[in-house]
């Protein structure tokens, strides 16, 4: 069997004809949709970009291999020491290399997150660009088609792509994002009057600060897709189009990819798994753009399953699925539909039967788990949404929230007072599942407790964000930050925690000065040979 696995960052399920969207943004994804199996509560375990891959890969949650956040020891991957992998939670691709299939990628996702341990996946990884990050999709497909051409003979072959179109910043052509606006209204929240409100809420990707990082100057590098800030109604369509069109033309190269294929006469024996690593909130809590919180925008990603001579036979009722599922439970899965043992340590369950079209059992409820911009933890039921905040990081954010999803998509009313008996239950599916994680004999320590003392704080710096809102006439707002994030008197900073301060500016400058030099150098060479 040969398997594609389609990894589309930020691709929020519900921006996407599959699911519903009424903007035409992925006409061939839903050609693949309609031979496949869709699912609609398909939720990455952990968020964002690290921490989903990482789940993934390892079957394991964020808890359990270590990995919650993107910086320092929220993102220290739990290797074992000694030759080979681990025998009973290998990676997905060192486990379908036991079984003699060949595993390769085309994605420059371990360089960009310094996950080196990713390259464990796969026997053959290729780098499409010198780029470290948001390379352009037709790059990824020449170099993807140029492997497929190659194998296309072969058989057992397990092959992970990574697109970044979706991903701020949205540099598509003009042209895509003009299309989709040209195509169909933006949804109507949030309307005038929520965006001006919007205003009161500060962190990175917030309204206001729709570009602010430690680096960035806070104005948009791709005003054609992008707006400075979300101060209108006007600002916010002007975003989503930018999203809506970066879909839009990767989709159009995903549609190339399936025409090559269908060239290749492979089409009909290729199993084709398209997913995301995490969505993306638009104006959800007051974040734009970003993929900071462990919230439904978030953490709820697509996913569709095509599996020659299973899914294609289907009937149409059997080809969508709505049971609870954690992205954790794809590894597992795949094994299951190959006929391979699944290993004992990993944390999914196969979902194979769903894509058989068989009759399932779906989880009471989900836990998700977010470390980048802030640590959350959060509950899923089939209705609700819990929200437990550990560290707000640098976002305006509550300590503890509970959403009826299924009534309030937009997550507008808190039901945390209003509900006592539900927020109950909802904090003892969290103590449960922390419990069986963190809290029995041989686990290891939560890496979200553990670096409570540091926090979240690589894409923010809590002093320097504080002064650029006293800078941006906030100061009512850096007050609130400062009180959130003020140590309680009975702690007592211990000697063993290292701090673990953010290096983005130094090493962003450094970057810039080595290139500084190579320009120069290379201009001085030019003006010599003349």
């Amino acid at each position: 069997m040969r398997i594609i696995y389609v990894d589309v960052d930020t691709l929020r399920a519900d921006h996407t004809t599959p699911y519903g969207y009424h903007r035409p943004t992925t006409p061939h994804l839903q050609k693949l949709a309609d031979k496949s199996v869709v699912f609609d509560r398909y939720y990455c375990s952990d968020s964002p970009c690290l921490p989903s891959r990482t789940a993934l890969t390892s079957g394991q949650f964020g808890i359990t291999n270590g990995v919650i956040g993107h910086y320092g020891a929220d993102a220290q991957f739990r290797l074992d020491s000694g030759h080979g992998p681990e025998p009973d939670r290998p990676l997905l691709g060192q486990r379908l290399q036991l079984d003699g299939y060949y595993t390769a990628a085309v994605s420059v996702f371990a360089e960009r997150h310094r996950a080196y341990w990713f390259h464990g996946n796969f026997r053959e990884s290729v780098r499409a660009t010198g780029n470290w990050g948001d390379e352009d999709a037709a790059d990824v497909n020449r170099a993807a088609l140029d492997w497929i051409r190659r194998h296309a003979e072969d058989d057992d072959w397990y092959l992970h792509l990574t697109y970044w179109d979706p991903h701020t910043d949205y540099t598509q052509p003009a042209e895509w994002t003009e299309r989709m606006a040209a195509s169909a209204p933006v949804q109507s929240w949030p309307d005038e009057e929520t965006i001006q409100e919007h205003a009161e809420i500060y962190g990175p990707r917030s309204a206001l600060d729709l570009h602010y990082s430690l680096t960035g100057g806070g104005t948009s590098p791709v005003p054609h897709n992008m707006p400075d800030a979300i101060r209108s109604r006007a600002d916010f369509e002007h975003l989503v189009n930018g999203f809506d069109g970066a879909i839009a033309y990767w989709d159009h190269h995903f549609g190339r990819l399936l025409a090559t294929l269908e060239e290749l006469g492979i089409a009909d024996d290729t199993a084709i798994v398209v997913s995301a690593d995490h969505g993306e909130a638009f104006g959800e809590h007051g974040m734009y753009a970003e993929h900071g919180l462990a919230t439904e925008s978030v953490q709820r990603i697509p996913l569709v399953v095509y599996w020659p001579g299973v899914t294609d036979a289907l009937p149409a009722e059997a080809r969508r699925n709505d049971d609870l599922l954690y992205n954790i439970d794809l590894a597992p899965t795949l094994c299951d539909l190959l006929g391979l043992d699944a290993p004992e340590g990993w944390q999914g369950a196969s979902f194979a039967g769903a894509v058989r079209g068989e009759e399932t059992d779906s989880r009471p409820y989900l836990v998700l788990g977010h470390g980048a911009h802030t640590y959350q933890r959060a509950v899923r039921t089939r209705d609700h949404l819990y929200i437990r905040t550990y560290h707000p990081g640098c976002f305006k954010t509550a300590w503890e929230q509970l959403y009826d999803v299924t009534d309030d998509p937009y997550l507008t009313r808190d039901l945390l007072d209003e509900e006592p008996a539900l927020a109950g239950t909802m904090r003892s599916h969290l103590a449960e599942w922390w419990h069986e994680h963190a809290g029995r004999p041989g686990c290891l320590p939560d890496p979200m407790l553990s670096n409570l003392q540091a926090g979240p704080v690589y894409y923010a710096d809590p002093t320097r964000y504080a002064r650029h809102l006293r800078d941006t006439g906030r100061s009512h707002l850096a007050e609130d930050l400062e009180q959130r994030l003020a140590v309680p008197r009975a702690s007592v900073p211990v000697p063993w925690h290292a701090p673990a301060p953010p290096r983005s500016a130094e090493l962003f400058g450094r970057w810039m000065e080595i290139f500084q030099e190579r320009a120069t150098k290379k201009a001085t060479e030019g003006k010599s040979v003349r």
